[in-house]
């Protein structure tokens, strides 16, 4: 039953957008759309769109934008070197916005604002009750941490992860081979957002008992834009943003809530 129920929401929320696309979509060459498997925020099935919440507003911000696109899977350290280098008319889904990534691309406004960022650790390593706790005062510790790659974490906290001790940050692609191997104790922590973690131990359950959450003491909530590069015109930009305006309110949660459903 809520399958189908929710086959319906989406394919209501489908025929609305289509009917306020403008007309000049068909007449536009497409922006590609670079996204990378990530649940719950995006969400690929052999490389094809499978729902998370960041990935269903993306492509409702273009369907309303009016701005016509095609979806490709590629790592996040590629996209950025391929904005970087590259001339690709393309858009990539909740970036943050930083002064680095700002010389060779163009963001939207905010699509989303995360949940501070936390460090999931080994429970033996916890503090009792796991209350908040500086970045600078964790790194003390000398724990060897599990971190994205390709991933910025914010200006700060990429800087104290640069100078850290060489050896103490290992980083991987896949954020559940860095869970697992902080279970197992080969890792003794991993920075993430609260709610990638939730969707991590709905999938692996058996994990949790070897993991705490300590929130850090440091950090803030984080805007999450659409990030495109030099070949995405100001005035498609300026579109986007519009659409976003129009999409950040009560619609936008409802579609988050639509996109968790799915898993």
């Amino acid at each position: 039953m809520r399958k189908c129920l929710l086959h319906a929401v989406l394919a209501s929320l489908a025929t609305a957008i289509c009917l306020a696309v403008p007309a000049r979509v068909a007449a536009e060459d497409p922006v590609t759309l670079f996204v990378f498997d990530r649940p719950p925020f995006y969400h690929l099935e052999n490389g094809r769109p499978d729902g998370g919440f960041l990935l269903i507003l993306a492509q409702t911000v273009f369907q309303r934008a009016g701005v016509p696109y095609g979806i490709r899977e590629m790592p996040p350290g590629r996209i950025l070197a391929t904005f970087e280098t590259e001339d690709a008319k393309a858009c990539a889904v909740g970036w943050l916005r930083t002064p680095a990534r700002q010389r060779f691309v163009r963001f939207s406004d905010p699509i989303y604002v995360n949940k501070p960022l936390g460090v999931a650790v080994r429970a033996p390593l916890a503090a009792e009750g796991s209350r908040p706790q500086p970045l600078g005062r964790l790194l003390e510790n000398h724990w060897t941490w599990g971190l994205r790659l390709g991933f910025s974490y914010g200006p700060a906290m990429d800087a104290a992860f640069a100078a850290a001790p060489a050896g103490t940050v290992m980083r991987f692609s896949d954020p559940v081979i860095i869970l697992r191997l902080l279970a197992k104790g080969r890792l003794d922590a991993m920075l993430l957002e609260p709610e990638e973690l939730s969707w991590l131990l709905g999938q692996e359950p058996r994990l949790a008992a070897a993991i705490r959450f300590v929130p850090l003491a440091d950090a803030k909530p984080r805007a999450r834009c659409i990030m495109c590069d030099d070949a995405v015109s100001p005035a498609v930009m300026k579109r986007l943003d519009a659409a976003i305006d129009e999409l950040v309110g009560p619609a936008a949660d409802k579609i988050r809530r639509i996109g968790a459903m799915r898993h």
